[in-house]
């Protein structure tokens, strides 16, 4: 039998942690969301990124959460106003959650903030799975 080697686990990059993603990330920034030199989160206008030609709505708005919530300034009770600028951006995202499909599942850090949050482990396996959890009171 062949013996794996051992090997140091690795997390998840989120975007804005390698060279090209920040590349993206500054043309994104303006639309609110993670800003990682300043390590500030403002509500994201999705609506408005989703016009971008290639543009990187499902990957942006959770690597922003992920961010956020590994830096501890997300409010449970709140994340939803603080993750987007208007219910309008949120039913955008949740249509972006349900076109992903079950085939993508969430990378490592996107779970870890969403159980954060209070997301159960049980929902949070793809991204279409978890779009439940980003429903906006009325």
């Amino acid at each position: 039998m062949a013996v794996v080697n051992a090997y140091l686990p690795q997390p998840s990059q989120l975007m804005f942690e390698t060279e090209e993603g920040q590349k993206v990330a500054a043309a994104c920034v303006e639309f609110g969301g993670w800003h990682h030199r300043e390590k500030t989160l403002t509500p994201i206008q999705l609506s408005a990124l989703l016009t971008m030609p290639g543009n990187p709505g499902l990957f942006w708005t959770m690597d922003s959460l992920a961010a956020a919530a590994e830096a501890g300034m997300l409010d449970g009770d709140r994340y939803i106003a603080q993750l987007f600028a208007s219910k309008e951006d949120v039913r955008a995202f949740r249509l972006i959650l349900r076109d992903a499909g079950a085939d993508k599942w969430l990378n490592d850090r996107h779970f870890t903030a969403l159980k954060k949050l209070g997301c159960a482990e049980l929902d949070a396996v793809t991204y279409a799975s978890i779009t439940s959890f980003f429903d906006p009171a009325e």
